[in-house]
């Protein structure tokens, strides 16, 4: 009955998702139901993944970046990887 426990294992530079891995998404917190399945889940990560929320973040350093700026945000998210 409870949402599923997801998290990034790999660093990731996103704004929404912290250093732990841990990741902000309403589906998995208080948006969550037992109805939902997994593909929706995972179809919102991935939402979220192509359009990061900077002003509802759980990295706040990444999510200044991402508001002052977006393509150093994208930079230096791929030179992460």
């Amino acid at each position: 009955m409870e949402s599923p426990k997801v998290r990034f294992l790999t660093k990731i530079y996103h704004p929404n998702i912290d250093k732990l891995g841990r990741i902000c998404l309403d589906t998995l917190k208080d948006k969550w139901s037992p109805a939902l399945q997994i593909r929706t889940v995972l179809l919102s990560i991935q939402a979220l993944m192509s359009s990061p929320e900077p002003d509802d973040p759980l990295d706040t350093t990444v999510a200044d970046v991402f508001k002052t700026n977006p393509e150093l945000a994208v930079k230096t998210g791929k030179d992460e990887l």
